[in-house]
Formats: structure tokens, sequence, C-alpha cells
């Protein structure tokens, strides 16, 4: 039953919410859950039954529609971290903002209701951020033209237009993007772990059935035809297919097509219908290494440098914890002190503005102004409320993430994870580690939620900080600004591996040889504030070149001074896409 059969009759007796519901099943089971339905409320019903048939109503930007909204929320809650009672949360403030809307007599279509909803900005925001990987995705795909036999119509006529193929698509809203306007007939996707899925648009009245019939036969393994997407949606197997985009392109006559026309518009009428089923089959394929471009010679640079649009046109942000309030044998001397001096090191020496940068240590200087007490709870709320506390912020600016502080790993049922212990972590034994703590592999996609700066960098000085990475550090470094320094950078530069120990000084001045800080910092503000990890001299130190000089420096100043391992991590989490930027330190004084 749908949700506008139940709303017009409201005799079915009470549904459960499916695995993956579709926006109409989410919104049936929000209706029954409430106990007066205003006549208002058919808006919304009507809405998805437009949303369950394929088409799309919506008349604002697709990342505030109700149904682009709905499946960022669905991908996040049920596809990336299975949470369904977060999902039952989430899902309830979509709808009682759609409810609230439509009450008051507004549009569902034509106002973006969604773009004021404070706890969904982080929905709006990812998907922003998954439009512009979207474009990198058409960048490579390709585009044929096509006549479908009458079988594939339901007028049983002959139809003629456009197939987009994508490969192994960047963005997890591809389908969303790709159903703007109504050129292309077919999309053939090949996604990150193999599997080939042909798609139609509903409202083009296309069916498959015949299509999966063929293509079993050329397959060693039968084809889903789609029976639940109305026969407009297609998949090999998940156990393999033999099966290639050209085996398909072939099977469907495609033939290339030279129009210099956007492939956005090419890409127009793509279905939105199966979506969350698209999103079910995760990558199983380790990520392709991004390019970086070509190596920019010190002329270049310099030229570079002066430029309107160039690495200084980018605005630098900052948030800098440090956590010295441990007691017993957990105590620590350097945290605060290695916060405080890499603030300094930013605003005075890194082009910084002060105001720029949030400033959290739980034992401040008397008198020196703060952002708050270093809790998991604070930092968490200043990466969700960052745009709201610096509206200037905008895709041409850089984020740097600095902690100091303790860093474990807990024993989870399937898999160890690491998680940093900032103050109050250990006071509060009794509360979820998500509360008191801040899993390591969650900092990236919590900080791509709050933070628009389209250059990320994560710095970590703790013990066990390896666990961020998730993977082996990066094994070869370059130290060039490269061609291609304007794209998207996200990466970690950790103090230790998985399993290591970050040293810090002795509590005693006397006894200093790091300047009173722990090994990594020490070298960190060493090779900034000196610019001694300017290798080539070019007066621009990239996240590459940082992560040469720390993780040369500090493993031998650790193993001389106390007799121990320690090896920095340099990570990068932007090498899934088909271009890497770099994160870039840029000295105000050559």
């Amino acid at each position: 039953m749908t949700s506008l059969e139940w709303f017009r009759e409201r005799t079915a007796a009470p549904r459960a919410l499916p695995e993956f519901p579709i926006f109409d099943e989410a919104w049936l089971w929000y209706l029954q859950g409430l106990a007066t339905i205003a006549p208002a409320l058919e808006t919304v019903c009507l809405y998805a039954e437009d949303v369950r048939q394929g088409r799309w109503p919506d008349r604002v930007e697709p990342q505030f529609s109700a149904q682009g909204v709905y499946l960022a929320l669905a991908q996040e809650m049920l596809l990336n971290h299975g949470d369904r009672p977060g999902f039952e949360r989430e899902v309830t403030v979509l709808f009682d903002a759609l409810r609230v809307h439509v009450e008051a007599g507004k549009s569902l279509l034509d106002d973006p209701v969604l773009k004021s909803v404070p706890a969904l900005q982080k929905y709006v925001a990812q998907l922003a951020d998954d439009q512009r990987l979207f474009s990198a995705d058409l960048e490579r795909g390709r585009r044929y033209s096509i006549a479908l036999p009458p079988e594939a119509s339901v007028t049983n006529s002959e139809r003629r237009g456009l197939l987009l193929v994508l490969d192994r698509p960047v963005s997890t809203q591809f389908k969303l993007w790709a159903r703007r306007g109504h050129n292309a007939l077919l999309l053939l996707v090949r996604q990150t772990d193999g599997t080939l899925v042909v798609s139609a648009d509903p409202s083009q009245r296309l069916r498959l059935e015949w299509l999966a019939e063929k293509l079993s036969k050329l397959d060693d393994h039968p084809w889903y035809a789609g029976e639940r997407h109305l026969g407009t949606l297609i998949a090999s197997s998940r156990d393999g297919t033999t099966l290639t985009l050209e085996t398909i392109t072939k099977a469907l006559g495609a033939k290339s097509t030279r129009s210099r026309a956007p492939l956005f518009a090419a890409a127009a009428a793509i279905a939105l219908v199966g979506a969350l089923v698209l999103m079910q089959q995760r990558p199983t394929e380790p990520p392709r290494r991004g390019a970086k471009g070509e190596p920019l010679p010190p002329a270049k640079v310099l030229n570079l440098m002066a430029a309107q649009d160039g690495p200084r046109s980018f605005e630098p942000f900052a948030l800098i914890a440090g956590v010295c309030g441990y007691e017993g044998a957990r105590t620590l001397h350097a945290p605060c002190r290695d916060a405080r001096a890499v603030r300094d090191l930013l605003t005075t020496k890194l082009g910084y503005r002060r105001e720029n940068v949030l400033f959290f240590v739980d034992r401040p200087e008397p008198g020196e102004p703060t952002d708050g007490e270093p809790t998991a709870e604070n930092l968490k709320l200043a990466v969700e409320r960052f745009r709201s506390r610096f509206p200037s912020a905008d895709e041409t600016s850089s984020f740097l993430f600095y902690y100091s502080g303790h860093g474990g790993f807990e024993a989870g049922a399937r898999k160890d994870f690491g998680v940093l212990q900032p103050a109050g972590y250990f006071e509060r034994p009794d509360r979820p580690i998500s509360e008191r703590g801040w899993d390591m592999q969650e900092l990236v996609d919590d900080l791509r939620k709050g933070v628009p700066s389209k250059h990320v960098m994560l710095l970590l000085d703790a013990c066990y900080s390896g666990w961020a990475a998730g993977a082996k550090g990066e094994t070869r470094l370059s130290g060039e600004l490269r061609t291609l320094w304007n794209e998207r950078a996200e990466v970690v530069l950790s103090a230790a591996t998985k399993g290591q120990r970050a040293w810090e000084d002795e509590a005693e001045p006397a006894a200093w040889q790091w300047g009173g800080h722990s090994a990594l910092t020490a070298f960190l503000l060493e090779g900034l504030g000196r610019a001694q990890a300017d290798s080539n001299g070019d007066h621009v130190i990239t996240d590459e070149e940082l992560a040469s000089f720390l993780t040369t420096k500090v493993p031998q100043a650790v193993r001389q001074s106390r007799q121990a391992e320690q090896t920095p991590q340099f990570f990068r989490f932007d090498e899934h896409l088909p271009r890497s930027g770099q994160f870039l330190f840029l000295p105000t004084e050559p």
C-alpha cells in the first residue's frame, strides 16, 4: 500500500519500515505514528507518489529537495553506519519539517524548506559536495546514440535517444544528479564493485526486461530483471559478470556521438527509482590513485603565488585542540603547549587570521581566550556549527584540524577502532564512547558534513593515531607543487602507527629535548616555522613535503632519545577521486 492509498482509506494495519525503505515507505511509517492527520498532508503523499514513480516534481535545487535530502540521509544512516534507530530519528526530523511547512499552507515544490532546518544541513552539505564529484564523473563519462526496439516501450513503438555511460562514479548520488532534464533514455553504470547496472527513466515509460534476458544469455550468470523496480532497472549478478561496458553498448547497438553538448544535459533523464538498491552495493575494490598533475618549476610557482586565483586566494581556517588535564598515570605535559605553539605559528607565520582559528585547551593561561574545553561534545559541535560560525567560509578555503592529547583503540564487535580521548573521556566510563570520544575513522566524514572547505588536513598528535588512516600510510612522497593543486584534497598526518605510542618531552624544562613539546609537534614547528620542510625551496610547503620531513625526523629523534619506535603516517582520503589536490602551507615571509 502506498502512503496516498493509506491516507485516503485509513484501514490498513500499521506498517513496519522495510530494511531499506524508499521515500514513500518511510513517509507512510511516519504518518501512521501521528495522533492526528491534517488534510494538508495529502500534499506530501502526492509528492511521495511522484517520487515512487520516478518523477522529479521539485522546482528547487536538488540538495534542498525532500527526496534529495532523504537519499543522503538514508545513505548515511542505513548504508554507511547501519544505524536503524538513528535513521528513524533523523527521518522524523525531516518529515516534521515537511509537515509543519505544508500545514502552514506553503509550497513543497517551490520553497527550499530544508535549506533552513539546522539539523539537516549536514545532508544538504553532503549533497552539494557530491554534486561537485558528479561533475568529475561526467568528464570521464561517455555517451552514445541508441535506438530501442518496440518491446522496450509500453507504447510498443521504437524509441531513439541517448545512452550515458559512467565508469565507477565517485559520487554516491549520481542518479540524482543525472535525473535533471529529459534528453537521455538509458544510464549504464559500472559500479566500484564491478556490478553493471542499466536503468531507465520511469516517466519515459520504458521497460528493460528484454535487455536483461538478452544480457543473461551473453553472461555466465542471470541478470536481475527489475522485478522490484517496475522493470526500469536491471543489474548483473553480485557473484560477478563476464560482460564489459563495451559488450553492453554493442548489444544495444549504440553509436558514439561526438557532440560537444555538456554531458550533464546528456545524462538528464535517468531514473531516480532504485537508487537505494544501488547504494547497497558497497565498494570492494581498493580506491584508484588520483592524478595530481605535473610538477611546477619554481618560476611558475612564484607566478602562481601572485595570481589572484592562486593558492593565496584560499582563506585558511583551523581548529586547534590541546588536552593536558589528564590525571594520574595518564598525565600529559605537552598538549596545551603544543596547541598554543601551533596556533601562534599559524597566525604569525602562515597567514591564518586569529578570528579564523578555533582554539580549545582545558588548562588555559591566565586571561587566555579559548573557545571552550576540548571535550568530544565541544569539538564535534564546533565542526557541526562551523558554517554558522564562519559564514564566509566556502569551497575556496582550507581547514586544518590539529589535536594533541590521548588516543587509544577499542575492541569492537566485528573490528577494532581508534578513538581520540579528549577532556572528560576517562571521567565518564559509563557513557557511550561516541559521546566522550571521537572515532578516528569518522573524523573525515564528520568534517565533510560540517566544513565546506575544498582542502582539509588532519594533524593528529596522539598515541595510536594511525587508526585515523585505516590503512598503511603513504610511502612515495613528492615535494613539488603540482598543476592540479586546486582539486579536492583530504589528508591525514598521524603521529604514529596503529600500534605505537606518541612521545613527548619530560615535565621539567631541564630535561627537555624537544622544547617542551611532543616529538611530532616539535618537528612540525621546525618544518613549518623555520621552513625546514620546504625541500625544494619554492617557498611553499605541500602536504607531502611536510609528511616527508616528519616521517624522516621524528623516527630518528625518538629512536635516539627514547630507544623506541614512532613512525608518523600520511594518508590521502582523496585518492579515490580522478584528480587530487594538495593541502598547502604558505609562509607569509619567504
